[in-house]
């Protein structure tokens, strides 16, 4: 049964949600009041079908604030509130038009049409409503489009709290053959492998892939840190691999790549033909996501199939909480950084250290300093500068002060038992590594 309903603005409450309140988490689809692709709705029946969730369609009608300045300032009366609720109840009779042209959905079917911003709103019902997935179609848009519809699949992705699974025009409902997902092993990602292995066929491929960037490791004298890194990657797959359950003959494999991660990814799944792409999504500040984006706003822009974006939970955000295969910390966020370092120091004081540093220069000049302790690690958050101090184990007294500038990223990683084995600080001017030697 389809249930049509026309909110104001101030409210998303229906009559049904007594009885919604007793069933599993809803598929969210997001639809345009015009639009006719029905691919996203699609996918989102289906995916309702395979899991026996309702399925709750949310059309929004945005205000045109500027349409309604200009009338007011030539004068222009407002149009009467009963011609907005008649295009509501318009427009929610075509989305329940649409739903029995794709029926394929046998349980609860919920139309909403709200009013406000389109990705917020979407976002905030999501929540409200503590769904399950939202699906969301995408189109082709240069910039001058983006613009002008704001990229709503993006938006949408970066605003909601729960796994966003965006759909292109092309796509059909059903399960993939193939699908990849981006592995930064974090608990992100691991959810997002989670979910894309209930969309994929039975007997079908599961890749789990990790993009590692390139920042200038191919000299010799960066050998050490490329074959650590490359056995460390090996234990984190077989971890988060043995994480997931195989089952319905999927076949799991894993990759290691090198470049650009989004790029690498999309060239990957072009190549295999690949019906799905998943990954983590990090939160990012105004700034970096204007002039860095990030990996999922480029699948999202770019896959030619669909992709799930799995966002960071809140409690993950800037704390330094093992993932569900341990064994690395990475942040992003400058004002989870001192208490990061901080504890990092704490926990490791005395403890015997090598540490490395890298230009990101052409050059790739290095330099490695050993046979120091810890005494301390700390970030000033304000100067955007770590320090690290050690001490010489022979000399009382005897102390080596290191300042680290401009610092990008930082990463803590841990051996099996959960112990640290090395503290990594990436600068604009390279990277600077902290290994912790001792057994």
């Amino acid at each position: 049964m389809t249930l049509a309903t026309a909110h104001p603005a101030t409210t998303t409450a229906t009559s049904s949600q007594g009885t919604l309140a007793e069933q599993r988490e809803p598929v969210v689809v997001a639809l345009k009041p015009y639009d006719g692709c029905d691919a996203a709705l699609s996918v989102a029946q289906w995916l309702a079908d395979q899991q026996h969730r309702p399925l709750h369609a949310i059309s929004v009608l945005e205000p045109d604030e500027m349409i309604a300045l200009a009338a007011g300032a030539a004068g222009v009366p407002a149009l009467p509130e009963h011609y907005h609720t008649e295009e509501r109840v318009a427009i929610a009779t075509l989305v329940e038009e649409r739903l029995s042209r794709t029926q394929r959905h046998e349980g609860t079917q919920h139309v909403d049409v709200v009013d406000g911003p389109a990705a917020c709103t979407i976002a905030d019902v999501a929540r409200e409503r503590e769904a399950h997935a939202i699906v969301v179609g995408t189109g082709r848009h240069g910039a001058l489009g983006r613009l002008v519809y704001g990229e709503r699949a993006v938006q949408i992705a970066r605003l909601a709290d729960r796994p966003v699974v965006v759909v292109p025009t092309q796509s059909t409902a059903g399960p993939v053959a193939e699908a990849i997902v981006a592995v930064d092993f974090s608990p992100a990602s691991q959810r997002a492998a989670r979910f894309a292995i209930e969309m994929v066929a039975d007997g079908g491929q599961l890749t789990l892939v990790h993009v590692k960037s390139a920042v200038n490791l191919n000299e010799e004298s960066a050998g050490w840190w490329e074959d650590a890194y490359e056995r460390r990657a090996a234990d984190l797959f077989r971890r988060f691999t043995a994480s997931l359950r195989s089952e319905r003959g999927i076949t799991i494999t894993t990759r290691m790549l090198h470049g650009d991660v989004a790029g690498t990814l999309l060239a990957l799944a072009r190549e295999q033909g690949t019906g799905l792409i998943a990954c983590g999504g990090r939160r990012h500040s105004f700034i970096e996501r204007m002039l860095l984006g990030s990996v999922s706003t480029e699948l999202i822009r770019h896959a030619d199939c669909t992709v799930i974006v799995v966002p960071d939970r809140d409690q993950e955000s800037g704390v330094d909480v093992p993932s569900a295969v341990g064994g690395v910390v990475e942040s992003w966020d400058a004002n989870a950084w001192p208490g990061l370092i901080e504890r990092f120091g704490r926990r490791n004081g005395g403890r015997p250290t090598q540490l490395r540093f890298r230009m990101a220069s052409p050059q790739g000049a290095g330099s490695v300093e050993s046979g120091y302790r810890l005494v301390d690690a700390s970030f000033d958050r304000a100067a955007s500068r770590a320090e690290i101090v050690l001490g010489d184990p022979d000399t009382a007294g005897s102390q080596l002060s290191h300042r680290i500038s401009n610092v990008r990223a930082v990463m803590v990683s841990t051996d099996a038992t959960g112990r640290d084995t090395a503290l990594r600080l990436d600068t604009v001017a390279g990277r600077c590594t902290l290994v912790l030697v001792d057994g």
